[in-house]
């Protein structure tokens, strides 16, 4: 799983690996922050996230539970079952010795392993009396909830190093109630995390967080997850949304009420709708079953599990479907706006993979101050400009077109409705409540941002910045990413303001052709003049890539340096840890390496790493340059003359105030609490003044240097 940096409260980003111990360690860190900051306790109308939508459907959920409960107790005190139960007391005997156990534990602590068996059994003798009665009573049961039989064990398609106690997993109804394997993330209905004393907070939501991850990362059509805690003889249901975690009354399985609460949670999880448990109704999952399904494709370039698309356009009211070819981007992150990316073709009523044009669909849930339609800072609506600005007068260069735009659709009660996080709380009965102005304040557990979920199909199709073959082809590929930028800007009146790897993609017409480089994801663009100058946003982003003034929200507005100072920061990351496989750093030696600063610990902390070593030429040279993959030899020479260009300016050079005070570059960071910064003498407000003048000597640069590594390229 990539490393991940963390800005604000609810922004995080990929970067590479640094290593496993500090890969744990910044886990843990992350998950107290979710478990300090969003995690709101003792939510009483949780399970109304999770009930079936009809009064029918309500009505035999409760009959059901209130049938499994009197069996449970029934069977554990030895009491007959009622004639015509339809339920077999053999198979349900194979269970109850587990949850006799789990109901003493509170005297004797059992080890985690013994946890994992008792709640084993008691999923499975909840699906055991649904199957009984969906049988007998003819009654429509969605799924059985099935537990796993291996704990503490890591799933086949897992990336990393992690072990989970227990997953759930759903089954038709006609299969057989028992253990599954503990098979693959992308299968798994939630996890189960279990710990032996009643210490939540510190271990049991920790983990749950941190292994919840992975879910996201693998199943694409996950709107949000549930998970499970236990904490020996206590359960916690929790519902892990955008913005919020949140986290049941404790259900203590000794008492009769604890008991009949889990059953109420297997029981609804096994009858509401898929939507309800977060899946996507609009995204259908597909799986490839031979070489048939991609015809006329390498198939070493499609997914194994592809999805069959709803796509919307707004402008239109038309939906077309799609079927993903392969991932491009994968939400890794519990909060956030789950943004995912993926390679597909338009369905032609199959499902396997066509040889028509590709295109690439961006699917994710922006936060909105707007009802959605009427956001002026839409992704669709900026594209849609982009597209008007350039139909008729098209640049020398590529940029993001688009094809179709639009808010996901759902139907609710029969009325199709833009998918946002109200609907999610309305389809619980819960209003939602904007969260207050300041963010320090205390907030209700369903005073959450308002988010829209949007879906954009774009072409061309590129790729990750990290599959250029050498320094030429990412100085290229950079260099005609910031002709779109500056011409998006100027033509369109748009500043994109999140330049990262994950942002600008390598296009190639063909296996030998010179690459180009092709910028997107306008989530955070907006609209600006000459005459209007962007406010600076709250620190979103990337943040090894954003700039001094971002990272401190300094009282300047976001021009387009701050975008050309993330472009200079892109550029030296990938020259430290290698730019493609062939060059990639090892974990230990990067740790040795002062760019690490760029994305390790508070943001406080990295601006003044990132002012240390922007302070002065010298500076950036000694502890930046220098420390580049040794076969580089262009990207040195290029990085020095961007650095020139935006810190070098006469009028506002250097970074820090005092101009000749120069810092040791492998001294603390710490050290350079003290120096005078964010005043109107502050270079990095000063600069403001000669935006124009900077960023035409940037281009300058990069024109030049676009101009060496196309003849290194020839040769």
């Amino acid at each position: 799983m990539p490393h991940k940096s963390h800005t604000g409260k609810i922004e995080t980003v990929d970067s590479y690996k640094i290593y496993e111990k500090e890969l744990n360690e910044d886990n843990e860190e992350y998950a107290q922050l979710l478990i300090g900051s969003y995690t709101h306790r003792d939510i009483y109308r949780l399970l109304d996230f999770a009930k079936p939508t009809t009064t029918a459907g309500l009505e035999a959920a409760a009959q059901n539970v209130d049938f499994i409960s009197d069996a449970m107790e029934r069977i554990l005190t030895k009491k007959r079952l009622p004639n015509g139960s339809g339920l077999n007391r053999r198979l349900l005997l194979r269970f109850v010795n587990g949850i006799g156990e789990w109901m003493k534990v509170g005297s004797s602590p059992p080890s985690e392993k013994q946890l994992y068996g008792y709640f084993s059994n008691f999923a499975l003798f909840v699906a055991q009396c649904l199957k009984s009665v969906a049988a007998s009573n003819n009654l429509h049961i969605a799924r059985l909830v099935l537990s796993t039989e291996q704990s503490n064990n890591k799933p086949d398609d897992s990336n990393n190093t992690r072990r989970i106690d227990v997953g759930l997993t759903t089954c038709n109804v006609s299969a057989l109630v028992e253990h599954v394997s503990m098979g693959r993330y992308v299968d798994m209905l939630c996890i189960v995390e279990a710990k032996q004393e009643r210490a939540l907070d510190k271990d049991g939501l920790m983990q749950l967080y941190i292994d919840s991850d992975s879910l996201f990362l693998h199943q694409l059509n996950r709107q949000f997850l549930w998970g499970l805690t236990i904490c020996a003889d206590e359960v916690y249901a929790c519902m892990m949304l955008n913005d919020g975690l949140f986290v049941s009354p404790a259900m203590r399985i000794s008492e009769l009420a604890g008991r009949k609460m889990l059953i109420s949670w297997l029981v609804r999880w096994s009858m509401c709708p898929d939507d309800l448990l977060g899946y996507d109704p609009t995204m259908h999952r597909v799986t490839v079953h031979s070489d048939l399904d991609v015809a006329g494709s390498d198939n070493d370039d499609v997914d194994d599990i592809r999805y069959r698309i709803d796509c919307y356009d707004d402008e239109s009211m038309e939906t077309i479907k799609y079927v993903t070819k392969r991932t491009i981007m994968s939400a890794d992150d519990i909060l956030g706006r789950h943004t995912r990316c993926f390679v597909a073709t338009r369905y032609s009523g199959s499902d396997a993979y066509s040889s028509a044009t590709e295109v690439v669909i961006k699917d994710a849930w922006p936060p909105t101050n707007y009802p959605p339609l009427e956001d002026p800072r839409d992704e669709i609506k900026l594209l849609r400009k982009i597209h008007d600005t350039f139909k008729n007068d098209a640049p020398d260069h590529i940029y993001p077109e688009l094809i179709v735009g639009g808010h996901v659709r759902l139907t609710q009660k029969n009325r199709s409705v833009i998918d946002t996080t109200d609907a999610i709380f309305k389809a619980a009965g819960v209003k939602r409540i904007d969260p207050p102005s300041d963010s320090d304040a205390d907030s209700a557990w369903n005073q959450q941002l308002l988010r829209a979920h949007r879906r954009t199909l774009m072409s061309p199709v590129g790729h990750s910045i990290k599959t250029v073959q050498n320094e030429a082809e990412l100085i290229i590929v950079l260099a005609e990413a910031m002709r779109c930028y500056s011409s998006i800007l100027s033509q369109c009146g748009i500043l994109h303001r999140d330049i990262s790897t994950n942002n600008i993609l390598v296009v190639r017409d063909g296996k030998d052709t010179i690459p180009r480089g092709l910028l997107i994801d306008f989530d955070l663009a907006v609209e600006v003049n000459k005459h209007k100058r962007s406010a600076r946003p709250e620190s979103l982003g990337t943040m090894p890539y954003m700039s001094i003034a971002n990272i401190l929200n300094l009282d300047t507005p976001h021009t387009a340096l701050d975008d050309w100072e993330s472009l200079l920061y892109v550029m030296c990351w990938l020259a430290t840890v290698g730019i493609s496989s062939d060059h990639r750093v090892a974990d230990a030696e990067l740790e040795n390496k002062q760019i690490k600063h760029w994305r390790i610990g508070t943001t406080k902390m990295i601006a003044d790493a990132k002012r240390t070593h922007m302070h002065s030429s010298d500076n950036f040279q000694f502890s930046i340059v220098s420390r580049y993959c040794s076969q580089y030899k262009l990207l040195p020479c290029f990085a020095i003359a961007l650095y020139n260009a935006l810190f070098g300016n006469n009028n506002c050079p250097g970074a820090y105030l005092d101009d000749d005070d120069d810092e040791d570059d492998d001294s603390s960071d710490d050290d350079d609490s003290d120096k005078s910064t964010d005043g109107p003498n502050d270079p990095l407000i000063k600069r403001g003044a000669y935006v124009d003048e900077i960023v035409a000597n940037l281009e300058g640069v990069l024109e030049k240097f676009k101009r060496k590594a196309q003849a290194v390229f020839k040769l």
